[in-house]
């Protein structure tokens, strides 16, 4: 059993929990979601991290996502950052960001982070998180949100901007189990 917790963790775009404990057991299925402001003492046995928790990355490319690129662009503001990097701001277009990185490994992914900080600058760190694990399960297929009962890898996405909400040339991920 592993139980881990953070400032912030993002089951959804529309659920973003406080100061949560993610508790999983040892085939990564999770088996419990509960608040410390509920607690008068800490949870024992609980990593306390910096940052932001959430499911792993995923990525289309890797998945065989089975649709076309004009599919997706026709519903979301789709960047493949597998074959290159932005080099100007990406702006807005009133769809969903998606992110496909070309692999869900957080060491390949950490490497094109700080290079592609500069260019979503006008997105805000949960933006990014839905664009790079929530968009691409739905599209998938599979259970998008962090919930009970689900399995996943949990990554905790640091040296982000908590102020701002934003990532900075010096994000990270990684992965928890």
């Amino acid at each position: 059993m592993t139980r881990v917790a953070s400032q912030l963790t993002f089951c959804s775009p529309q659920q973003i929990l406080r100061r949560t404990v993610v508790e999983q057991d040892e085939q990564n299925r999770i088996t419990r979601l509960f608040s410390l402001d509920g607690s008068p003492v800490e949870s024992a046995q609980t990593l306390f991290f910096d940052g932001i928790l959430s499911r792993g990355i995923v990525s289309l490319k890797e998945n065989k996502f089975p649709g076309t690129v004009d599919q997706l662009l026709a519903d979301y503001l789709y960047i493949d950052i597998s074959t290159q990097l932005p080099v100007e701001k990406i702006r807005p277009n009133g769809k969903p960001l998606l992110l496909d990185f070309g692999t869900s490994s957080p060491d390949k992914i950490n490497s094109q982070l700080e290079a592609l900080a500069p260019a979503l600058t006008t997105f805000s760190v949960f933006d990014i998180i839905a664009a790079g694990v929530y968009y691409p399960l739905i599209l998938l297929g599979l259970q998008a949100e962090l919930t009970v009962k689900c399995c996943t890898s949990v990554l905790i996405w640091e040296n982000v901007d908590l102020v701002h909400m934003c990532i900075t040339g010096k994000t990270r991920i990684r992965r928890i189990n």
